[in-house]
């Protein structure tokens, strides 16, 4: 588990004098803001992991959770949980079953990319990966464990808050997540005061 994004506000003097006569609401202006600043890090933290990793920017998203501020608690939190995922999900070339041709088998070795800075690799370890169908419909990138047909094991890329913990995304997300705190925070209070 990986908290991305704990939201804090130091104090809330601050809004509560902008605020004037509506000083009472100044609890509600923060937290209104502090979720906004959770769902842009929510958001900022799946489209970063997808520019640098070879995932979908949904499949990231999955993971995250956000733990929302109220007015009675001025706290809220992005957390990602989750564990590793099957190498099948990243990008592997080619994307079909083996098939026994004249020569063996082909495709004889498959490619498979994790991390885009990387590119893709060769899969050549003996016993060789190679795509299955499982019986349930799930289909995956395995290996034997010996020279004997079965078992097999899946292999597995990275889970999801391991790609996220790249200090240069948390940094970003971060840095993001509090200016949309302090603009909304603005908004919210411009809000309020036009209604009065």
């Amino acid at each position: 588990m990986l908290t991305i994004s704990e939201i804090k506000v130091s104090g809330i003097e601050d809004v509560e004098i902008r605020l004037g006569n509506m000083r009472r609401k100044a609890p509600e202006v923060v937290s209104r803001a502090m979720n906004r600043a959770a769902t842009t890090a929510q958001k900022n933290a799946a489209a970063e992991t997808a520019r640098l990793y070879y995932i979908k920017s949904g499949e990231v998203r999955s993971t995250i959770k956000i733990v929302k501020a109220s007015k009675y608690s001025l706290k809220a939190a992005v957390i990602s949980s989750g564990h590793k995922i099957e190498l099948s999900k990243f990008r592997v070339s080619p994307q079909t079953r083996p098939k026994r041709t004249k020569n063996g088998y082909s495709p004889k070795i498959y490619k498979a990319g994790v991390e885009k800075s990387g590119g893709m690799k060769f899969l050549n370890g003996n016993p060789k990966a190679f795509i299955a169908t499982m019986k349930s419909g799930h289909v995956g990138m395995f290996e034997r464990e010996s020279d004997e047909s079965l078992p097999i094991k899946q292999l597995f890329g990275p889970a999801i808050p391991q790609m996220i913990k790249n200090e240069k995304t948390m940094e970003k997300i971060n840095k993001e997540a509090n200016s949309t705190l302090e603009k909304r925070i603005n908004h919210e209070i411009e809000n309020i005061l036009r209604k009065g």
